[in-house]
């Protein structure tokens, strides 16, 4: 920062930071000019750069200025010609005029990066409290962390005030006790609002964020929800959540879904609600959104390519999904004048292909088959389960993801302890050494590698070839348990399909145990199981339509890391996922 400023006729210098008055205005007013001789030292300065010291100056009744301090430089300013001068309305003080208080309270001043970029900014508002020394020295007994702030975000002066005369050292050591008790940093929602009024009055999203400390995008989600009558109302019935601003920002997402809207703000809003809660709910409805998006993407698909779309409330009681006849699959099926393509309710996201009426085009229903439409009690209670089961696949989905980035974050952490470094070694152990996880079969699989290059955080280009993967990654050998972790972890996750949910009779043991086990490996390093993974892991069945929120075990309940006996088998085809959702229906 510069505090120079030059403007003699003709000159213009590098801009300062202060706001500048001309000396034409300064000297109309008799009281700003005094009968003084100018320092030669000064008024050489004055000619060579200009004013550099702000005069300290204040408005008096008329809006008139009337100098506090300054009176010299002004002189200075006339004789060298200047136009005009900078000026401050409080007084400020050079920085390398202090002296930091050699015995400071504070351990550690923590001068971290947002403090630093506020003053950058907006410079130091609260003034430092100084008290000149009997030796000369200006002490500073209070603000030591705006001092060293200052000088880390090159600000030459700070405002100040001075410290009572007789205050003496016991005195200086109590007013940083006080002062510290005293102050009280704004809650998160009167920051929030802060942010959004300092918007309204004109503050662009980078000046907003540096003063506050934070992102500019988090900025903008806030003042996008801030500025939408629905959001904002949204945000404050749930009045009792922080909201983050990660969830500020899902909010904005679903500014256009007012049943989203609510399923998350209701998720904020419940007892004892927490970041994973919410977390929780907006992973489910980005779910059912993308799982939409996708449908919709496939029916466009289908209609381009000349394929009839009916709904299933179109169809009679005979018609058929395709993939229950017998005999025929759907491509051979494309032919028959029976071919239409029918909303999965088994998927959510695609379309299914269904013979209107197998019989009368010669296709081989299965014995006892009702079709589609009949209305009995068992078909309406086929219905039922089907609804629980698409509900349920949909909380698996959102679980899948939310698990899934957290093990992406935890893999490329670099603040991990020494625990969690253990864990993930004896995990690594188990699975190579025990050969129980199923490692040898699905470690080099096309599931396994896209997965794993997910976690690794590897691109589109690095995750083309499998063989180089290791080059895109760290050398760190610090980082090794890691990296070695993220195999396995990705072969756990390929295996760790839908089914594993299941507890009706389209459970399939052999996938859901390994999966709970997995799960315990995984809470014991941190992370918080979604409702849906924490039925698996207690082994218990999972209703999709009970209220559900994330928390942790039990009191008393100890999750089973590092205690794996190596008695579970992975099931012969662990490639079953197809077979699998098939079941599902």
């Amino acid at each position: 920062m510069t505090t120079s400023t030059k403007t003699a006729a003709g000159i213009q210098a590098t801009r300062a930071p202060w706001p500048t008055l001309t000396v034409a205005e300064l000297t109309a007013r008799p009281g700003n000019v005094r009968d003084i001789e100018v320092p030669a030292e000064l008024l050489a300065d004055v000619k060579e750069a200009g004013v550099q010291e702000p005069l300290y100056v204040v408005r008096t009744h008329g809006d008139v200025p009337q100098i506090i301090d300054g009176f010299q430089r002004l002189a200075a300013a006339v004789a060298a010609g200047l136009e005009a001068v900078p000026f401050t309305s409080r007084p400020v003080i050079r920085l390398d005029a202090l002296t930091p208080h050699p015995k400071n309270a504070r351990d550690e001043l923590d001068i971290n990066a947002p403090f630093v970029d506020s003053l950058r900014t907006e410079g130091c508002r609260i003034p430092v409290k100084i008290q000149r020394l009997d030796d000369g020295t200006i002490q500073v007994n209070d603000g030591n962390r705006r001092y060293h702030g200052s000088k880390d975000a090159g600000l030459t002066h700070v405002p100040y005030e001075w410290d009572d005369d007789d205050r003496d050292a016991a005195g200086q050591f109590l007013d940083m006790i006080t002062t510290a008790q005293h102050r009280k940093s704004l809650t998160p929602s009167e920051m929030n609002q802060a942010m959004f009024s300092a918007a309204e009055a004109g503050a662009q999203v980078g000046r907003i964020a540096k003063a506050a400390g934070v992102r500019q995008k988090d900025v903008r989600a806030l003042v996008k929800v801030k500025s939408s009558e629905e959001l904002s109302a949204a945000v404050s019935a749930a009045s009792s959540y922080t909201w983050t601003f990660d969830h500020l920002a899902a909010l904005t997402e679903f500014a256009d879904a007012p049943d989203a809207v609510a399923a998350i703000t209701e998720a904020a809003n419940g007892n004892y609600a927490d970041e994973n809660d919410v977390e929780w709910a907006i992973a489910r409805e980005r779910t059912k959104r993308e799982k939409r998006a996708k449908a919709e993407a496939h029916r466009a698909e289908l209609e381009a390519a000349g394929n009839k779309i009916r709904g299933a409330e179109e169809l009679s009681e005979r018609a058929m999904p395709v993939w229950r006849l017998s005999g025929v699959n759907a491509e051979e099926h494309a032919t028959c004048k029976g071919h239409v393509w029918v909303f999965s309710d088994r998927y959510s996201d695609r379309y299914e292909p269904y013979c209107t009426a197998p019989g009368l085009y010669g296709h081989t229903a299965p014995e006892n088959s009702s079709g589609s439409g009949t209305k009995t009690a068992e078909a309406e209670a086929a219905s039922a389960s089907l609804a629980a089961v698409k509900a349920g696949n949909i909380d698996w989905d959102a679980a899948e993801s939310i698990r899934r980035k957290w093990l992406a974050d935890l893999i490329k952490s670099r603040n991990l302890t020494k625990s969690a470094t253990n864990a993930m070694i004896r995990n690594v152990n188990e699975a190579l050494i025990s050969g129980t996880w199923g490692v040898c079969d699905d470690l080099n699989k096309e599931p396994t590698t896209a997965i794993l290059a997910t976690l690794l955080g590897l691109n589109a280009h690095q995750s083309k070839e499998r063989s180089s993967f290791a080059e895109h990654v760290t050398k760190d050998p610090r980082r090794a348990p890691q990296l070695q972790f993220a195999a396995v972890a990705a072969v756990r996750e390929k295996c760790a399909t839908r089914s594993a949910w299941r507890t009706d009779s389209q459970r399939v043991p052999e996938r859901r145990k390994p999966t709970a086990r997995w799960f315990k490996v995984l809470e014991s390093l941190g992370y918080p199981l979604t409702p849906i993974e924490r039925a698996v892991a207690n082994d218990e069945p999972y209703d999709p339509a009970k209220e559900h929120v994330r928390g942790a075990l039990p009191s008393g309940d100890e999750p089973e890391a590092a205690q794996e006996s190596g008695t579970d088998e992975e099931p012969g085809d662990p490639e079953a996922e197809s077979a699998d959702d098939t079941q599902a229906a």
